[in-house]
């Protein structure tokens, strides 16, 4: 046999190994994960959440009218959680209507010691005590939690945002007016990309208490203890679906995630500063903070829960500045690579609707399986 066509063969017999084992890794972390929200399901499960007195009294108390700000903290993310607090502090209305739902008596403790004028909902869940990391069952169990969430406060009424606190907060997002914007809309969800307005990125949305969010949310969360995907993705599916629920888009240029900051080139306007900049991205989220610290998004003094002040007019300057582009090069790391290359292919079947359509009803609903470097 040729050397040359040796050579080639065996190229592919090592490129077909490793996909083999890369396929099957990812069987079997999927299928840990998946264990995992079934042996933990019962402790966020809507039914429970709903009958709880001392929940139903929480949210009892949210407004009709204006929707609470939602955020879900454990202990591993509190200095995150006191940075967004730090940057939003001198934003009107931000702090008196958000409502941060705590997973275990650490978070309340540290914030009602150092935040003591914020709502919380205490919520504890042993399987969410520990750190966890996109694709874990942690982080799937924490997917079903949110949706039950939602659920629950559709259940009694209350339009609600649910948010991220790796953002930074250019601007006040309750005077940006965006539930006006999309009055015929059940649901309006951040988008992954600007280029596909229907892929949605999950980090911000808002929720109209209405008949079709609630089948939304009840859909979501039946899936989610069967599929192994990332929330986001099988929304996507949903919303794909017309006939559940009605859902729109935020523009990717008022809340952008890392594409923006990563990846320019794949936004039309990149000296477009976006109102509200995520920081995700990353599948670790120590790499998240980290990453905003080195940037000069960091607004906690060295104590730990102190804002510094002058730290969020820094930030505000410096995006303002439009001869400033942030340095983003040292700070890119294997994780965005990846997401990049996933979300590229997905630009490239939306551009078909035949393949759209294979990506919403085959792909999405076990997206985590489809992306197998993770």
């Amino acid at each position: 046999m040729p050397s040359k066509l040796l050579r080639l063969l065996t190229v592919k017999h090592v490129l077909l190994s490793l996909l083999t084992v890369l396929v099957a890794r990812k069987i079997f972390i999927g299928k840990l994960a998946m264990d995992y929200v079934q042996t933990c399901k019962s402790e966020v499960d809507f039914e429970a959440l709903i009958s709880s007195s001392s929940f139903a009294y929480t949210v009892k108390n949210f407004s009709e009218t204006e929707p609470s700000l939602i955020v879900i903290q454990n202990q591993h993310a509190l200095n995150m959680t006191f940075n967004w607090l730090c940057n939003t502090a001198d934003m009107k209305g931000v702090h008196e209507r958000t409502v941060i739902v705590t997973l275990d008596k650490a978070s309340e403790r540290s914030l009602k010691k150092h935040w003591p004028g914020i709502r919380t909902l205490h919520w504890p869940v042993s399987c969410l005590a520990d750190a966890f990391n996109y694709g874990d069952g942690r982080y799937q169990l924490f997917y079903l939690f949110r949706s039950n969430l939602a659920r629950a406060f559709l259940h009694f009424g209350k339009p609600f945002w649910m948010i991220q606190q790796d953002t930074f907060w250019r601007d006040n997002l309750l005077e940006l007016n965006l539930e006006s914007r999309k009055t015929e809309s059940d649901l309006v969800f951040d988008r992954a990309t600007e280029s596909g307005g229907e892929i949605i990125a999950g980090g911000y949305y808002f929720v109209r208490p209405t008949c079709a969010a609630k089948a939304f949310f009840r859909k979501l969360s039946s899936d989610l203890e069967e599929f192994y995907t990332p929330d986001n993705a099988y929304m996507t599916t949903l919303c794909a679906d017309r006939g559940i629920a009605t859902c729109g888009s935020i523009p990717f240029h008022i809340i952008t995630n890392w594409i923006w900051l990563h990846e320019p080139s794949r936004v039309s306007d990149a000296a477009k500063i976006p109102y509200l900049i995520q920081f995700d991205g990353d599948t670790k989220l120590g790499g998240k903070l980290g990453k905003m610290r080195s940037l000069g998004f960091y607004f906690v003094k060295s104590d730990g829960h102190t804002c510094n002040a002058d730290a969020v007019r820094k930030a505000t300057k410096l995006l303002s500045d439009k001869e400033t582009r942030l340095n983003t090069a040292s700070i890119k790391s294997y994780s965005h690579l990846q997401f990049g290359l996933y979300q590229w292919f997905i630009d490239q079947f939306y551009k078909s609707t035949v393949t759209k359509k294979f990506m919403e009803a085959i792909v999405f609903p076990y997206a985590h399986y489809f992306m197998i470097t993770l």
